[in-house]
């Protein structure tokens, strides 16, 4: 459907400059009703009109040129005798007494010819006693004009009105005389009457046939009043802006002079209405009457509050028929009235109870007729011409169709929203109608753009954005919102435009775009509080409690629209925190499509687990693109969470759901997603490919991706095989992230790099890393481990210039050491042992075991020896507590110092201090061996050509012991 509707906004959008040229064709339409007879000139825009009626011929001119179409006018209404034009004019000639009435309904000049008034019979003249001759010529003499028809509309009774009394035995005077007939002397008395009198008789005389003598009293205490209509008669009320309507199906006595000066009712006003009975008060909601019945009569009460959402419903139920009819069902049905709105000129079909009962709840608008809120009773806008409202049954009335063409319904009805959406506040007037009418509309919408002036092209193609959003389609109603704000001031200042502009943003994805929503002018609405919520949560902001109270209007929403926006909302409040209103949300919707996600959310959010897996594999396996990749990926998380799959085999399942379906603000939170989860599964290669894709495929988001980007570029270093992972570090040296986690990458990478015998290549990873860190303790710890490395490849020179690179100010504690040891060695290597003992001096007993190691370099034994002593004494830990791992390795060394220094009596000594501790643990054996007494006879010749082997490997495992640097050989 959305191709065969850009195809012909397409081609409207070149029909402007065509039908600039000429003026537009205006079709005429006519019909018959009961009391009048009926055009209707279907104008594609507004248009102003007047009427001008002499002599039974009625004008009707036009403020703009136009084609008038009369080809389709075969046969006028009944009580229309002809229909001509004068020029760009229509002139009617009308019977006498008929009464033309035009109005505007929409875009339409509607002109009814009502029949004319049926004059009453004239009441036979009644026989008078012969009045007296002087006021009989007096009379005669002067005869007022109108006094002949006063007479003749004058009721029988009006006839004893001029009776003159005779005094017994007075002379009659004879007919000779000249005397004006007896017939003739209510005629002198009504004219003699003054013109006040006569204006009440003729008022009374004409009142509408039918009528019953009754009366509109106040009430004492509450604001209320009271119709006495007679216990039959029917009463709807309903309100329009801010007039409430009261419709009796029967005539009353409206006058209302008894509720002037009344400080609620006495704004009350009566309307034409033919046989029944028309009156609007004046009256701001939230306030409202209340109905009830005091014997005969109606009384309405004003009440401040509004009325009740869970009252009494006048249900509207479709019936397929045939013929399709709208049934309203409910109450004890009355009568039907058809009359004039005087605010708008719209006719009206109002539908009576005769008792207190229900009214209508949910405001509709269809195609062809609005369906109107009500306190009681129906009352229905009536938008065509062939409608008619019946009482069928003892408690409902139907509203059908004339004609062929069936009553169009739309399609909402039958799934009717709830009392309590319907309550609520909205700004957007959204059409409602099949997908069939609504295009129609929006073809006669797009002419009236056409149509207008520029400037004045504001009001119209808000109503084409809204009946566009109404269709489901955002980006083009977007389009006709944006074309609006640049044609016309006016148009930025309406707020249902700027609504509508920055929803149908907000549904085709635009956030940039639906800033609009956020308009501080939008006015305080429910509607408004739901799409500031809904973008709020498009911009991953948490708002799923501003839609607790208000997404249920988004149940009154047309169908397309619907299906867009209830998916969204439900499924927001299921995901943050919302689920039971997510579920009555839910609920209230019934079986509308679409929901299955949002309801196995809900399912997920209440914790049962089994059934949540078991509805997100029904969507997976399901047709629903967007609904299969978000329970795909919920699905993964699911499972994870319950230990059904590991963090590989989560993190495979989301890559999945990632290709299902792409795009959205989702995509790069669901990329970071699978990426941490390559982390912790050790899969650092994998994760950095995915996050470096992300920020190319989505650049505006490259700078918030740089933290996780360089936190997996760090993981591949420690994770990838070392020859890619040192190629990848040469690739982009400046993802590198700064501090502790770069500095453990770049070691680690380069230890593997050495563990493979590659020092050359871990030596240029460092060299390069050193250069590329910013951070002072950072450079001071790879340049530490690079001097390790040259130390390692015997470069003394390179091991010193090394650390001079990469000097810090304030190095930690354990890091100063360790670079002092290193440049101790290098300067030792290089020739200058003392100043290498000196400055490892510095370092007090923490130097001292490194000063061993530089002694037994020398194989200065003894010297070694004692250094090694001085280190014992500082570190080793109280007789009472056990010996560690390094501190079993330094006797080991230092009973091996004293062995190659030969000084029995230093071994003798430590076997006795240590050989205790030493014993029944790692290193034991040699221990005892390197301290055992010396070779006294032949029995001791094995043992000693075990020690002369251990003698000969010991220099060369010394390095083994060493609790300093580690070199890789």
């Amino acid at each position: 459907m959305r191709l065969p509707a850009l195809l012909f906004l397409a081609l409207l959008a070149f029909m402007p400059v065509a039908w600039g040229q000429e003026a537009p064709r205006i079709g005429v339409r006519v019909g018959t009703h009961p009391d009048r007879g009926r055009l209707v000139f279907d104008w594609p825009s507004r248009v102003g009109y007047s009427l001008e009626e002499q002599d039974g011929r009625v004008v009707i001119r036009f403020a703009a040129p136009a084609r008038i179409d009369l080809a389709a006018v075969r046969r006028p209404p009944r009580n229309v005798l002809a229909i001509d034009q004068d020029g760009e004019a229509i002139a009617l000639r009308i019977p006498p007494g008929a009464r033309p009435l035009a109005f505007r309904l929409g875009n339409r000049i509607v002109v009814d010819v009502r029949d004319p008034v049926a004059a009453a019979e004239p009441a036979p003249p009644a026989r008078a006693p012969t009045p007296p001759p002087t006021r009989t010529r007096l009379a005669a003499a002067a005869p007022p004009p109108a006094a002949e028809p006063i007479a003749a509309a004058l009721p029988q009774a009006a006839a004893p009105l001029a009776q003159t009394a005779v005094a017994p035995g007075q002379a009659v005077a004879p007919a000779a005389h000249g005397a004006t007939p007896a017939a003739h002397v209510p005629v002198t008395a009504a004219a003699s009457a003054s013109p006040a009198a006569t204006r009440s008789l003729a008022t009374r005389a004409t009142a509408l046939p039918g009528a019953r003598p009754s009366s509109i009293r106040l009430l004492p205490g509450a604001p209320a009043i009271a119709l006495d209509a007679g216990a039959e008669a029917g009463l709807a009320v309903f309100r329009r802006g801010d007039w409430v309507h009261v419709v009796l199906d029967r005539a009353i006595d409206t006058d209302l002079s008894a509720l002037r000066g009344h400080p609620v009712f006495g704004g009350l006003e009566a309307q034409p209405a033919g046989e029944a009975t028309a009156l609007r008060l004046p009256l701001s909601a939230p306030a409202h009457l209340a109905v009830r019945r005091d014997g005969a009569a109606w009384v309405l009460e004003v009440t401040p509050e509004a009325s009740r959402v869970d009252s009494a419903n006048l249900r509207a139920i479709a019936d397929a028929g045939p013929p399709t009819r709208l049934l309203l069902q409910g109450g004890l049905p009355g009568g039907s009235v058809t009359l004039a709105d005087p605010a708008t000129g719209e006719t009206l079909l109002v539908g009576t109870l005769r008792q207190p009962g229900p009214g209508v709840h949910q405001a509709r608008r269809l195609p062809e007729f609005d369906l109107l809120p009500s306190m009681q009773g129906a009352a229905i806008v009536a938008r065509s011409d062939r409608l008619a409202l019946r009482v069928t049954t003892e408690n409902r009335f139907s509203l059908q169709a004339t004609g062929t063409e069936p009553l169009g319904l739309g399609p909402q009805l039958g799934r009717e929203p709830p009392a309590a959406a319907t309550a609520m506040t909205r700004l957007l007037d959204l059409p409602s109608g099949s997908v069939q009418t609504l295009l129609e509309r929006l073809r006669n919408v797009l002419t009236a753009v056409n149509a207008a002036p520029p400037l004045a092209r504001a009001p119209v193609r808000r109503d084409a954005a809204e009946t566009l959003l109404a269709l489901g389609m955002p980006q083009e109603g977007q389009a006709m919102g944006t074309i609006a704000f640049r044609e016309s001031p006016e148009a930025r200042e309406d707020p249902r435009l700027l609504l509508a502009h920055g929803v149908a943003a907000l549904l085709s994805g635009r956030l940039e775009d639906a800033g609009s929503i956020d308009d501080p002018r939008l006015p305080s609405r429910d509607e408004v509080v739901v799409w500031r919520a809904l973008l709020a949560i498009a911009r991953g902001q948490d708002a799923a409690a501003a839609l607790r109270a208000s997404a249920p209007v988004l149940l009154t929403y047309p169908e397309a629209l619907r299906a867009r926006t209830l998916p969204m909302a439900a499924e927001a409040m299921a995901s943050g925190g919302e689920a039971t209103a997510a579920a009555a949300l839910l609920a209230q919707a019934g079986d509308a499509p679409g929901l299955d996600l949002a309801r196995a959310m809900v399912v997920e959010a209440r914790g049962e687990r089994d059934a949540a897996i078991a509805a997100y594999g029904a969507l997976v396996a399901g047709r629903d693109r967007h609904d299969r990749a978000i329970a795909m990926r919920r699905l993964a998380e699911l499972r994870l969470t319950a230990g059904i799959i590991d963090k590989p085999g989560a993190a495979e399942a989301l890559e999945q759901s990632l290709y299902a379906w792409r795009g959205g603000a989702e995509e790069p939170a669901l990329r970071r997603r699978i990426a941490e989860l390559r982390q912790e599964a050790g899969q650092g290669e994998q994760a950095f490919a995915l996050i470096d894709e992300t920020g190319k495929l989505f650049p505006d988001q490259a700078a918030a991706l740089r933290p996780a980007l360089q936190d997996a570029f760090a993981s591949a270093l420690e994770t990838a095989p070392p020859l890619a992972a040192a190629t990848l570090f040469d690739t982009r040296p400046d993802l590198l992230p700064a501090g502790a986690r770069g500095q453990a990458a770049v070691l680690v990478l380069a230890d593997r790099l050495a563990g493979l015998d590659l020092p050359q290549r871990a030596a240029a990873l460092l060299q390069g890393a050193m250069g590329a860190t910013t951070d002072s303790t950072a450079r001071a710890a790879i340049g530490a481990r690079l001097a390790a490395v040259r130390a390692a490849e015997g470069d003394s020179a390179g091991t010193i210039a090394a650390l001079d690179a990469s000097e810090s100010i304030n190095p930690e504690a354990s890091l100063a050491m360790r670079r002092t040891v290193l440049r101790a060695r290098a300067m030792a290597r290089s020739g200058a042992r003392p100043e290498a003992e000196a400055l490892l001096a510095t370092l007090g007993h923490a130097g001292a075991a490194p000063l061993a190691d530089l002694r037994a370099e020398a194989r200065d034994w003894a010297g070694a020896a004692a250094a090694m002593a001085d280190h014992l004494a500082a570190m080793l830990p109280v007789a009472s507590e056990p010996l560690g791992q390094g501190d079993r390795a330094a006797l080991a060394r230092q009973a091996a110092y004293l062995a190659l220094a030969g000084d029995d009596a230093g071994l003798s000594a430590l076997r006795a201090a240590q050989g205790t501790r030493m014993a029944n643990g790692p290193l034991a054996e040699a221990f005892g061996v390197l301290t055992s007494d010396p070779v006294r006879g032949l029995s001791d010749l094995p043992r000693l050509q075990r020690e002369l082997g251990m003698m000969r490997l010991l220099p060369s495992r010394l390095d083994a012991l060493r609790a300093g640097v580690q070199v890789a050989r």
